[in-house]
């Protein structure tokens, strides 16, 4: 496939999670796909590799079950050969403590054969964290001149 119509699956794909249409985002998927979330799947319950149209249909169900996402935009999409990448920015809620995301994020596709076979996701995992945990984050101290002094071995 050209490089435009691998960036037409993607944006059908994005198109089909926006609409909630989970059957149409599935469709777009080659039927071995390799799904990634980065972050630790122990805290994170999205985070993690999942294998096949099935479990990344549980992925979303975890995505849903934990957090009302109010935004979900790509900003710039590129392509070369095989690979989308899609950049943008999420607002989400954290059902368990109310707590709400921003983070800048990329999303790295490969194609085969007009499906997406590989996802990787790729975002803010420290504020997922945080609003996981429900933690106010103060600023850090600033570095005294002490600090700044180097150490040598």
């Amino acid at each position: 496939m050209h490089e435009h119509e691998n960036v037409d699956v993607v944006k059908d794909a994005y198109r089909a999670f926006s609409e909630g249409n989970l059957d149409a985002l599935l469709e777009c998927l080659d039927d071995n796909v390799k799904w990634f979330a980065i972050g630790p799947p122990h805290i994170i319950p999205t985070a993690g590799t999942r294998y096949g149209p099935e479990q990344v249909s549980q992925y979303f169900s975890l995505l849903e079950a934990n957090g009302q996402l109010r935004c979900l935009k790509a900003t710039e999409f590129i392509a070369q050969d095989d690979k989308v990448v899609a950049i943008g920015e999420l607002v989400s809620d954290v059902k368990a403590t109310g707590s709400s995301v921003r983070s800048p994020w990329v999303h790295v596709f490969t194609l085969r054969r007009g499906r997406i076979s590989e996802f990787r996701s790729f975002y803010d995992t420290a504020a997922v964290i945080t609003a996981l945990e429900g933690i106010q984050i103060s600023r850090a101290p600033r570095v005294t001149s002490a600090l700044r002094t180097p150490v040598i071995y």
